[in-house]
């Protein structure tokens, strides 16, 4: 049987590092059981948080960025779960991507979405459109690794928490 395959959905910032970080923390976690999508672990990505500068600006657009929507949509497409972090670290730019493939993740209604924000009663968390496309809310990264491995490994013996 191969790994359920998941992919970590959220706000990339080159302004906040902890965008990169918790899916750092997630892969670390969960690579045993699970293939992960790392959004952002590619050259590009890396290369933007090295700089510190978005890659679409007023001024100008990162050459090649247009590949961004449908190389987010096939990682959409080859996942089996999302792990959605909704926290809004970066007030200059939107979640516009994290809410695409949301809507993507909603029209696959075999997929489960875990999402999880410090502020679960934050406008973005309880709108309704959000509200269609998440599957289960919980706190924190460590509450939706708990989630993803309880109920999406293979049972191997022993006790069920």
């Amino acid at each position: 049987m191969k790994k359920p395959v998941i992919y970590l959905v959220g706000q990339i910032s080159p302004k906040h590092p902890e965008t990169y970080t918790w899916r750092e923390r997630a892969v670390s976690k969960l690579s045993d059981d699970f293939d992960l999508i790392n959004p952002c672990s590619n050259p590009f990505n890396q290369k933007v948080l090295m700089r510190g500068n978005y890659a679409v600006t007023k001024e100008k657009r990162s050459f090649g960025i247009d590949l961004l929507v449908p190389k987010d949509r096939r990682f959409v497409d080859l996942s089996d779960i999302a792990i959605v972090n909704m926290n809004h670290y970066d007030i200059e730019k939107p979640l516009l991507g994290s809410f695409f493939e949301l809507a993507w993740y909603y029209d696959s209604p075999k997929k489960a979405v875990i999402a999880f924000a410090d502020d679960l009663n934050d406008y973005q968390c309880q709108h309704p459109f959000v509200q269609k496309a998440v599957t289960t809310w919980c706190t924190d990264l460590t509450d939706a690794i708990y989630l993803a491995r309880k109920y999406f490994t293979v049972y191997t013996g022993g006790e069920d928490e």
